[in-house]
């Protein structure tokens, strides 16, 4: 990256931010390559040489919506209606897979 010389004194932090934020973006991209990598190794721990990385895998669940309840609700109101809307009206929530890396002592 071309770094621009300017003589107003701020636009030198400014500039360098901007570097900076770039190179963050791009060691990003290299790290989600590499935690992806990880992450198919499937879950449990994996040893480095030097940092060791916990693979956890979350299973989706379901959980109520309380927006379509609450619109159902509006129409229909008493405990029963409640109850039956709150069974009916449920949405997924997608699992995920995480990775925690630490240290090795």
């Amino acid at each position: 990256m071309t770094k621009i010389i300017s003589s107003i004194s701020n636009l030198c932090d400014i500039d360098r931010l901007g570097e900076i934020k770039a190179q963050i973006a791009d060691l990003q991209k290299i790290a989600d390559g590499l935690a992806a990598g990880i992450k198919e190794m499937g879950a449990g721990k994996h040893d480095g040489e030097l940092f060791s990385a916990t693979v956890v895998k979350v299973d989706d669940r379901w959980s109520a919506d309380p927006k379509a309840i609450a619109a159902k609700l509006k129409e229909l109101m008493g405990d029963k209606a409640f109850t039956r809307f709150c069974d009916a009206n449920q949405k997924k929530t997608s699992g995920y897979t995480s990775l925690t890396l630490n240290a090795r002592d």
